[in-house]
């Protein structure tokens, strides 16, 4: 069997990505992995606080797909 062979190099994908020249639009935020939506500074200040926690007790993202 062959290994698969990826469209674009991790260094061609960031180029292409860089290379977006639209404007954000009004729901251009943020959304975690859980679906929650980061669009005031409140929830983002919420969410770092969240992370910092966990990381304080040694959980990972990994942990919450267990």
């Amino acid at each position: 069997m062959s290994k698969a062979k990826p469209v674009l190099t991790g260094g061609e994908w960031v180029a292409a990505a860089s290379q977006n020249e639209r404007p954000p639009t009004s729901d251009d935020v943020t959304v975690t992995l859980d679906g929650r939506r980061l669009d005031s500074k409140e929830k983002v200040l919420e969410w770092l606080a969240e992370i910092e926690s966990d990381r304080a007790a040694g959980r990972t993202v990994a942990d919450s797909f267990g």
